[in-house]
């Protein structure tokens, strides 16, 4: 983990040698104290935007309104951003002005939880003026002062407690936890894409569960972009999150724990792709099958008919590895993946028949599709052009 650091101290030498201050910070300090993979390092310096843009040749200008300059070294995208405090969170999300400081610790001042305000010098050494890592070490999370004025400033905050509790397995401190209840309405103010892409983080982490529950009594619910409701007492923290391996699955969970009847608008309204959208619903249809057969397996695919198996079988506590194992012999007797896979096309059918084009063309396909999947009609050429033959419209 080491070697990503010692990869970007070449970006902090550099600023220090050009008479700056520059440490790394934020979730890579916070990783690096819990010994989880490092994804992005992120470099906070009291060097402004323009000297940061001449000390290196390959920069990119990504917010220098507010202080932030990509910089580019052997191929890796590193954010060096100015020291900074700033003023009111007037849109929810930025602050309407930000002046650059001199100081560190008062750049850290202004981040969301103390895990996130610590700060690390090229050496390793950390400088942690909020007590971040002793919340680690409680895993406990807590905001970096007030916490209302913590959430006020941007709301998204408060999903990001969340996924936090999710994602880290650690419990929110009692005083941010009274401040999430008490501005629990404000993510009312906040874009639905932001709040999602929290959401998704959130189910994919350990304690996904624990983290809905948490959410539900802290009153978070009924402000989310499709307001959820837990029917069943219980469910979203019993239920085994960590074995779904999708987005897809985990959307598809969340949909069966608080029995949403539409599921379409319920997907819409999180404003998900339609790629996964459609990928949900048959992941739904799947896990409402009861006894599949050729036909069903075949249309859905033996990846979405296991994944409905896998939820169905995780709600209702069932075994899956026998119903897996019937699942994959089934899928192995269908002789076709699909329609392309049947030797003969449409001319040939015509040729055979001896009739003009029509909608007919499409119903034989369709019947001649389903007996070779039902394997009432081999793939033998012969076979197929002697059914060919007999086919008669209905």
């Amino acid at each position: 983990m080491n070697h990503l650091f010692e990869e970007a101290s070449y970006v902090l030498e550099k600023i220090e040698e050009n008479g700056y201050k520059a440490y790394f910070v934020g979730g890579c300090v916070r990783d690096y104290c819990l010994n989880r993979p490092i994804k992005d390092i992120d470099i906070a310096s009291s060097a402004k935007p323009e000297a940061i843009q001449k000390i290196f040749p390959k920069t990119i200008p990504v917010g220098i309104e507010h202080g932030t300059v990509i910089v580019r070294h052997n191929h890796v995208s590193y954010e060096v951003t100015t020291f900074r405090k700033e003023d009111k969170y007037e849109d929810y999300r930025r602050p309407s002005k930000v002046w650059f400081v001199s100081e560190l610790e008062e750049d850290l001042s202004r981040r969301d939880f103390t895990c996130n305000a610590m700060a690390m010098d090229r050496n390793f050494k950390l400088i942690d003026p909020f007590q971040g890592r002793e919340d680690l070490k409680k895993h406990q999370i807590r905001t970096v002062g007030d916490p209302d004025k913590r959430f006020s400033e941007d709301p998204l905050r408060l999903m990001r407690a969340f996924r936090f509790k999710s994602v880290y397995s650690m419990a929110i401190e009692t005083n941010t936890e009274a401040a999430i209840i008490t501005h629990s309405a404000l993510l009312k103010k906040i874009s639905t894409e932001r709040i999602t892409a929290e959401f998704i983080k959130l189910l994919a982490g350990e304690q996904a569960g624990d983290a809905l529950a948490r959410m539900k009594s802290c009153g978070i619910f009924p402000y989310l972009p499709y307001p959820l409701e837990e029917k069943n007492k219980g469910t979203f923290l019993s239920f085994n999150w960590n074995t779904l391996k999708s987005e897809e699955q985990r959307w598809a969970a969340v949909i069966v724990l608080s029995k949403v009847e539409d599921a379409r608008e319920f997907l819409k309204k999180w404003k998900l792709p339609n790629r996964v959208i459609h990928s949900v619903l048959d992941i739904l249809s799947a896990f409402h099958i009861e006894h599949w057969t050729r036909m069903d397996l075949y249309r859905s695919g033996l990846n979405t008919a296991l994944s409905g198996l896998l939820l169905k079988c995780l709600v209702y506590s069932e075994s899956y590895r026998e119903q897996a194992f019937n699942l994959k012999q089934l899928a192995a007797g269908i002789p076709i993946a699909s329609r392309e896979d049947i030797p003969l096309n449409g001319e040939e059918v015509l040729r055979i028949k001896q009739a003009a084009p029509g909608v007919w063309v499409g119903q034989l396909f369709k019947e001649m599709e389903e007996a070779i999947v039902e394997g009432t009609l081999s793939l033998s050429e012969q076979e197929i052009n002697d059914w060919v033959r007999r086919w008669e419209q209905k």
